[in-house]
């Protein structure tokens, strides 16, 4: 469909949590972790599995994210992030978590809000049962890939037929190759490999940033915790792969081929499970895609057991001042709670590919092999309710579900943000307008928000034009989004 006559506008899940309030520190004397090493008995006791809570990650990423942290009854408190707006904390690691949670409560009155990030699904849970005022979201973008180690050694089965191709392919082309582990000696030859690599290709802000990282860890990966093997054709580094274990988990922090070596990347992966993933080690953690598409398919085609959400909990945000049955009424239009006579067409507003270009989310995502029925989009919308994720609403014409409304991304501040799609046969009915009016309302008027918020593509013209119809004043853009506020 082409963008004029597509009015669906809501976009992708927030952004990546990471924020601090600045260098000045509370009087709990939260401080500034510039050593990643002072905190290693604690991080070797995570059990998250997420590769946040490794040293390899603190070390890469501590010129970018600014963590701070304090040791109290034998328990870590760690928190931090990127800028000064939204700090956030880890989950406490150690003896005391009670006494860790009431020392961050404190900690939070000082700064802007009381946050929480990287958590597992449980550790969510559990502090919404600590926090009655809570809400949940996670970015698809962040989740790590967890996979089987023993499926990566092997490329077993019918699954990994195309691994297997891609590293015959590579010994039909190359002939033998040879696989050692990184020495000191070897920390030169290692980094001439990444000055290469960095040649091969051109490469996004962030990929340079990740390549830039790189270098530091490979300089002083012995250092902290890590192990890494590198392959060689002829003599000449064609790959490298780096890691650490924690606990159960080995986490890939890098994992780098040059272009010319095709099928080199599945040898490295394979050498690299072989070597390392032994003594325990159960699964083997690749970290995020980035939302970068293709490095997405990349790491779905080696079957992960899990994709992990990394959970972002805000304190007493004002999702729960919904109080169901809701019903909220416009002009010529109603909003109000999705009911089980709404399945089948909930179903295919959820499923028309072409309606849905520039509404942010695939339902695939999260579908995974599952089958895209009526009972399995009514289920999903309740558990993202039940988890105080998004709250939505069917926009009714005629009592009939003609679209969606959603409230979500409520922030500490005050704010929420809202979306609205129509089903294609209803589009052309200013259903769209009067929904965000409406929906404008009711967030100020009964929950209480100080800020409504919106965003699209750039590309969706028709979506930017309702927004503004509907009141919404344009606040800033990105690449992809034009944000606005009301």
């Amino acid at each position: 469909m082409h963008p004029k006559s597509q009015i669906n506008f809501w976009g992708a899940f927030q952004t990546r949590f990471f924020n601090v309030k600045g260098e000045k520190q509370t009087m709990h004397e939260l401080k500034r972790l510039t050593e990643p090493l002072e905190i290693k008995d604690y991080i070797l006791q995570s059990k998250s599995g997420f590769a946040d809570f490794s040293l390899g990650f603190l070390y890469m990423w501590r010129a970018s994210y600014k963590f701070y942290y304090t040791v109290r009854n034998e328990t870590l408190i760690l928190g931090g992030g990127y800028d000064d707006e939204n700090f956030a904390y880890f989950y406490p690691i150690g003896k005391d978590i009670a006494g860790a949670l009431d020392f961050i409560e404190e900690d939070a009155k000082n700064r802007k809000g009381l946050r929480f990030m990287c958590l597992d699904d449980a550790t969510a849970a559990a502090l919404c049962n600590r926090f009655e005022n809570a809400a949940v979201t996670s970015d698809r973008r962040w989740s790590d890939y967890i996979y089987n180690a023993e499926d990566l050694k092997t490329f077993r089965g019918k699954k990994y037929a195309g691994q297997r191709n891609h590293i015959n392919k590579f010994l039909k082309t190359f002939g033998a190759y040879e696989c050692k582990e990184i020495e000191e000696s070897d920390i030169p030859a290692v980094l001439a490999f990444l000055k290469e690599f960095s040649r091969s290709r051109e490469f996004s802000r962030a990929a340079k940033r990740e390549l830039e990282n790189s270098f530091a860890l490979v300089e002083n990966m012995f250092a902290y915790n890590c192990f890494g093997a590198y392959i060689t054709v002829q003599g000449k580094i064609a790959a490298i792969a780096v890691g650490e274990r924690v606990g159960e988990t080995v986490v890939e922090h890098i994992e780098k081929g040059l272009p010319a070596y095709a099928g080199v990347y599945q040898v490295m992966l394979s050498e690299f499970a072989k070597r390392f993933a032994t003594d325990g080690v159960k699964y083997i953690n690749r970290e995020d895609d980035s939302g970068d598409e293709g490095l997405r398919t990349s790491k779905l085609q080696y079957h992960p057991v899990l994709i992990k959400n990394k959970n972002y909990l805000v304190v007493n945000c004002l999702f729960k001042k919904i109080k169901p049955p809701v019903i909220i009424v416009g002009d010529g239009v109603v909003l109000s709670d999705l009911t089980a006579e709404d399945k089948e067409a909930f179903c295919r507003l959820y499923t028309d590919e072409e309606n849905n270009r520039y509404w942010g989310y695939d339902y695939r995502e999260d579908l995974g092999d599952g089958a895209p029925t009526p009972d399995y989009f009514f289920g999903f919308q309740q558990s993202l309710k039940d988890r105080c994720e998004e709250y939505s609403l069917a926009v009714r014409r005629g009592g009939a579900l003609a679209g969606e409304a959603v409230f979500h991304n409520f922030d500490f501040h005050g704010g929420v943000e809202v979306g609205i799609r129509i089903l294609k046969e209803e589009q052309g009915k200013g259903l769209a307008r009067a929904g965000l009016v409406a929906m404008i309302k009711y967030a100020k008027d009964i929950l209480g928000v100080s800020r409504v918020k919106a965003k699209c593509f750039k590309e969706n013209a028709p979506s930017k034009a309702v927004l503004l119809s509907a009141g919404f004043k344009k606040s800033g853009s990105d690449d992809t989004y034009y944000y606005f506020t009301v």
